[in-house]
């Protein structure tokens, strides 16, 4: 809103002071905020901006370039967002594939289902955020907090340090 103000009064200046139609003051009030100006008031004989139009336009561009440049961040940052929950959200509706139900049946647990952590592990293989190789170091350490091979951690075996046959608690 305050951008769209700020731009407002950039047009409202342009038709009014300079006698810009709606479209160059349009365009002289955006193109200054975001490029630093293609469009710019006229000099005078001496090659120089009037006093009065170089105070505005300079005030104009100075608080006015940041204000543009943070509202189009945030624009560009929820439309980004938007599109990473579709995206994401249609990865995650996307029903398992034959080959990825044997390999995700094997990621976490020990039986012919996929159960909640093999799924949200297949995920992140699916978007790459992780491969094969750190599964494997990862079940590995679980295996070796795993003491009583239960496939459960408990609290003082999650919170423990296993070194070999060495176990050091964690303060």
């Amino acid at each position: 809103l305050v951008c769209f103000l700020w731009v407002t009064m950039g047009v409202v200046w342009g038709n009014m002071n300079q006698d810009w139609d709606l479209i160059t003051a349009t365009h002289f009030a955006i193109s200054a905020l975001a490029t630093g100006g293609l469009t710019a008031p006229p000099v005078n004989s001496d090659g120089f901006l009037p006093k009065n139009v170089a105070i505005f336009v300079g005030l104009y561009c100075l608080w006015g370039i940041p204000l543009f440049y943070v509202t189009m961040s945030h624009f560009a940052s929820n439309l980004v967002a938007s599109h990473l929950v579709t995206a994401e959200s249609r990865i995650i509706a996307t029903p398992l594939q034959p080959l990825e139900f044997r390999v995700a049946k094997s990621l976490c647990s020990r039986d012919e289902l996929v159960h909640l952590s093999d799924f949200i592990v297949l995920y992140f293989l699916r978007r790459g955020k992780t491969n094969i190789e750190t599964i494997g170091l990862l079940k590995q350490q679980f295996d070796e907090f795993d003491t009583d091979n239960t496939g459960a951690l408990t609290f003082e075996q999650a919170t423990s340090l296993t070194s070999n046959d060495d176990t050091k608690k964690i303060s």
